[in-house]
């Protein structure tokens, strides 16, 4: 029976700065389990790494805008997606970085109202 192991860069991230751990392994419990399995059912373990890609719709889900605006970004350029075949997928460290400026321009746009909220200035 052949089995597949999927370890997300978060998991990886996540364990090093000492953040929770998934179903109370570390991703490297996890891959030692998988591995012992293996070996006890007589297989082989084969591991490789593959550039995660997400869809447009996944990206709008996470940043919470529609898909529309994720492909019209797309199209402008501001955010860079590769095509396979005639879809685009975009990078994880894409979204990453689309992610963080994003959230820096919406912190920079209520700064202000933010504080005059809290501090009443």
């Amino acid at each position: 029976m052949t089995a597949t192991l999927t370890l997300m860069p978060e998991d990886v991230l996540a364990s090093s700065r000492g953040e929770a751990e998934r179903n109370g392994k570390t991703w490297l419990e996890r891959i030692s389990n998988f591995v012992t399995q293996a070996a006890e059912a007589g297989e082989a373990v084969t591991l490789s790494a593959k550039q995660r890609m997400l869809t447009p719709a996944q990206v709008a889900q996470m940043v919470g805008v529609s898909r529309s605006t994720i492909s019209r970004r797309i199209s402008n350029g501001e955010i860079k997606a590769i095509k396979v075949g005639n879809r685009n997928r975009i990078p994880y460290l894409e979204f990453q970085r689309f992610w963080k400026e994003t959230m820096g321009d919406v912190v920079t746009l209520t700064r202000a109202d933010l504080s005059a909220e809290l501090f009443g200035e």
